[in-house]
């Protein structure tokens, strides 16, 4: 009987192990993404982070508690990600989309606070100050947090709880140039109201309009309450939107995503057991690259395939051998 139960339970073991080393397709594409740099902080005085690639975060004494509500004490770190690149949403598995609706982004950062090796939050009533640079050059970016739905990254929008206005921006571009459109809202009591239309003349950095000149931020400075991935975007407003069904021929575990060519957005691609995916909502005659990226046993598989949104309304697609190495390559070239 020992026998039996010895082996039953080294079976279950062997089970558990092999359950452990067969990580996702967006998990192993994520381990191809670059790590993350770590800072030590201090509880009590004021600390301010500068990141590789321009953020700052300036954090304030006694900004972090446990989940249990005790303040944190004694050395903090502190996790930080920068994402501005469409080639680094994709290594991080994430898209550029707020409940259904495009966006355009002008930096992602990932946060993450521990002390004694456990989780720390942002104590209530308090913030952290970020800093993102504007390396796009973009207007009108707001705060998004991320939020975890269905194992899919969606971007809520902060700005209309934090902000008694909101800015819509529409391009257009033509014989005369890049013409921006900026709609302006108000909330009153949760309800959204339209407040004025402006039409702008983008020329360099600066926006010209007939009665004003607006340049763009070099920086975009947001109170931060919550930790985890924070995004500074703006929605991509287009009414003539389409869908596109796309099928693969060869399947396991597929991922993809539209990477779009002339703004800094990315849509993530869920496929059904039978290999097929149905993405809506996309603006028409939008150019993008249609990526799917997939693992059978210890093969990688990957497919890449130029679209203009609209053109076709179906897609089938064949994926080919890649290795590792030549796969994190050819996913780091993506929008450049």
């Amino acid at each position: 009987m020992r026998q039996i139960l010895f082996g039953v339970i080294i079976i279950s073991i062997l089970t558990n192990c092999s359950e452990k080393e067969s990580p996702t397709i967006d998990e192993e594409i994520q381990k191809l993404s670059d790590l993350p740099q770590i800072f030590t902080i201090t509880s009590d005085n004021i600390d301010t982070i500068k990141a590789k690639n321009g953020t700052r975060v300036i954090i304030r004494p006694n900004t972090f508690v446990f989940k249990d509500g005790q303040d944190a004490k004694g050395p903090i770190q502190i996790e930080l990600k920068e994402v501005f690149e469409k080639s680094d949403m994709v290594l991080n598995g994430l898209g550029t989309v707020s409940d259904g609706r495009l966006l355009e982004s002008f930096g992602m950062i990932y946060l993450r606070a521990t002390a004694d090796g456990k989780e720390l939050n942002v104590k209530d009533n308090s913030s952290i100050k970020v800093s993102i640079p504007n390396k796009l050059k973009g207007f009108a970016g707001e705060l998004f947090y991320g939020v975890e739905t269905d194992s899919i990254l969606n971007w809520k929008y902060a700005g209309a709880t934090r902000d008694t206005t909101e800015v819509v921006e529409t391009y257009t571009e033509d014989s005369n140039g890049l013409t921006v459109k900026r709609t302006t809202y108000k909330f009153v009591n949760g309800e959204r109201q339209f407040v004025a239309d402006s039409t702008y003349v983008v020329t360099g950095d600066y926006l010209i309009g007939i009665d004003s000149t607006v340049k763009t931020p070099d920086l975009y400075d947001f109170e931060v309450k919550n930790l985890g991935w924070i995004n500074c975007d703006r929605f991509i407003e287009n009414t003539d939107k389409v869908k596109l069904e796309i099928e693969l021929n060869t399947y396991n575990q597929p991922i993809g995503y539209l990477v779009f060519v002339d703004i800094n957005s990315v849509m993530l691609v869920m496929f059904n057991e039978n290999g097929i995916a149905t993405v809506e909502n996309l603006p028409n005659n939008y150019s993008a690259e249609l990526i799917v990226i997939d693992k059978i046993d210890s093969d990688f598989l990957w497919t890449k395939k130029k679209i203009i949104i609209g053109k076709e309304d179906k897609i089938t697609l064949e994926s080919r051998k890649i290795n590792k190495d030549k796969l994190q390559t050819e996913l780091k070239r993506l929008g450049k």
